[in-house]
């Protein structure tokens, strides 16, 4: 009896140590390309598997390598098992953070990944800007033709933020006119609707004075900066007389528009506030234009329960 009871516990060990945890994670390759992966890690030091994909237009890519104490070694391979790439890791539990690389290549690409819930996974993918819906009922893709000006290409979308069924986006516009103009278009979009996210509708009614008051100690103290970087009488001609140059810099209150430019990025909310005081072309570069960022942690404190926007990280 004893013995097989010290067999059955020997079998029981054995067992415990081939033991592998499923879990997905979410995060971004060279800071700016978003991915998805999906890894079997083992309880104890040992080989394991996984898939990974890149979020736009990436097919299942096989990962295969080791796990020893927290290092990760794995390898990927295309469909003809070649290995087109090695991510060298440390497992820090809720994250795993290392580079990628190419074989027989020193050049490295910063890997950050977040643990993340599988349910997630549905909406991963990042739909065709045809298919993302914008506040004005138009589609990115409508917008991004519509800044694309004669005999130049259509702006470069840039992924900011891919995490949770939320995508931000960017992309940079360039205007030949008589005047060389130029900005930067932000969009966020629910990826379960594939529609545009308008913050302020996110935000807890109750808490939107709160949130306001801390965005105008910035945005004031920044005017203020802002103010000493011409004379006085620069800024009376600019302003055309000094009523309206002095009150143009006392920021009384943050009004709903503040909120209406937005995007999300490495664990920050930024509100753009670009143009603030919608000079023309030729003084604009007086103009005053600033980002105001707020934690996610915090951010969390000001929304709606239930916000789409609730626990990013």
């Amino acid at each position: 009896m004893e013995k097989k009871t010290l067999l059955l516990g020997c079998l029981i060990a054995l067992g415990c140590s081939q033991i592998s945890l499923a879990q997905s994670y979410e995060g971004y390759i060279s800071g700016n390309l978003p991915v998805w992966a999906d890894l079997n890690i083992p309880a104890n030091d040992g080989s394991f598997s996984g898939t990974y994909f890149y979020k736009k237009d990436g097919g299942i890519i096989p990962l295969s390598g080791t796990l020893s104490g927290n290092r990760i070694i794995l390898n990927e391979t295309n469909k003809d098992g070649i290995c087109t790439g090695i991510f060298t890791c440390t497992n820090f539990g809720d994250s795993i953070t290392g580079n990628w690389n190419k074989p027989n290549s020193t050049k490295l690409s910063s890997v950050k990944l977040y643990k993340t819930d599988v349910s997630f996974k549905t909406y991963a993918r990042i739909p065709d800007a045809a298919k993302l819906i914008l506040l004005n009922g138009k589609s990115l893709n409508d917008e991004l033709t519509e800044y694309t000006t004669e005999g130049s290409k259509k702006p470069k979308l840039v992924y900011l933020l891919a995490e949770k069924n939320i995508l931000s986006t960017s992309f940079e516009w360039e205007y030949m006119g008589p005047y060389l103009s130029t900005g930067k278009v932000y969009h966020t979009f629910d990826l379960t609707k594939n529609k545009e996210i308008s913050l302020l509708n996110e935000i807890d009614p109750s808490k939107l004075p709160a949130l306001k008051s801390k965005m105008k100690i910035v945005v004031g103290q920044k005017l203020n900066e802002h103010k000493k970087t011409y004379t006085e009488n620069e800024w009376i001609d600019a302003f055309g007389d000094k009523e309206t140059y002095e009150n143009s810099f006392k920021l009384s209150e943050v009004k709903d528009s503040l909120l209406g430019n937005y995007y999300l990025k490495s664990g920050m909310l930024n509100v753009v506030i670009d143009d603030y005081f919608a000079f023309p072309h030729v003084i604009q570069v007086m103009d005053f234009s600033f980002a105001w960022k707020l934690p996610f942690r915090e951010m969390d404190l000001y929304l709606k329960d239930g916000s789409v926007l609730n626990n990013l990280k």
